[in-house]
């Protein structure tokens, strides 16, 4: 049985999606850069992603059906199934779920850490004035390394869309825009509210860390 294409991602995570890789790739590439003029708009794609984790970290608490973290929830079973073609039409499939864990720890490690950094000259982090000496040295090996799994997991995905779109023809890297994907479920509904406050949430977090970023 062919099931229907129904939504199961809402506007607000679709939103964050795109958001979300834009801030996480500006970070990369201005951190990766090492040159002066592109420190500021490292950092401010630093607490933009910080922002967005805080966003997406409530949203999966009182979020859209889909995008609660009840849902990210595989097993290794489910994981080779996918693999040989045995796996169910569900929202997450289970390397993805996988893959979306690895990339939102390793950016959340990276991104918290840079509020500590400093280069000594021309830059101090909006938390730097907060950290002890004796921390900062493992604070500053995490951050100038956990770049390594973020790059490596969006690597991983863009790959895995390359090979869905091009090579199996299937639709699901539209997903994020469209919203729809082909599985025997409910479609999702947006609840508002929830998108409020954690809309809120992350705001909030911008707006405390610029101020002491000034």
């Amino acid at each position: 049985m062919v099931q229907d294409r129904v939504t199961v991602w809402d506007m607000p995570l679709r939103i964050w999606h795109w958001l979300f890789g834009a801030a996480v790739l500006t970070a990369l590439a201005t951190g990766l850069i090492e040159e002066i003029h592109s420190i500021e708009v490292h950092q401010w794609a630093g607490i933009s992603v910080v922002s967005l984790l805080v966003f997406r970290l409530t949203w999966g608490i009182w979020g859209a059906t889909y995008a609660r973290w009840q849902r990210y929830w595989t097993t290794p079973r489910r994981f080779i199934n996918h693999f040989l073609r045995k796996g169910e039409l569900t929202p997450h499939t289970a390397p993805g779920i996988v893959l979306v864990v690895i990339l939102m720890l390793a950016a959340l490690v990276q991104s918290s850490t840079g509020l500590f950094m400093t280069d000594d000259i021309f830059f101090e982090g909006p938390l730097y004035k907060y950290i002890e000496d004796d921390t900062f040295d493992w604070v500053y090996s995490l951050h100038h390394n956990a770049w390594r799994f973020i790059l490596g997991a969006v690597g991983v995905h863009l790959l895995a869309q390359l090979v869905y779109g091009v090579f199996l023809r299937d639709p699901t890297p539209l997903s994020m825009v469209t919203g729809r994907k082909r599985v025997d479920l409910p479609p999702v509904s947006t609840p508002w509210l929830g998108a409020l406050i954690s809309l809120a949430a992350g705001a909030t977090t911008f707006a405390v860390l610029a101020s002491l970023a000034d």
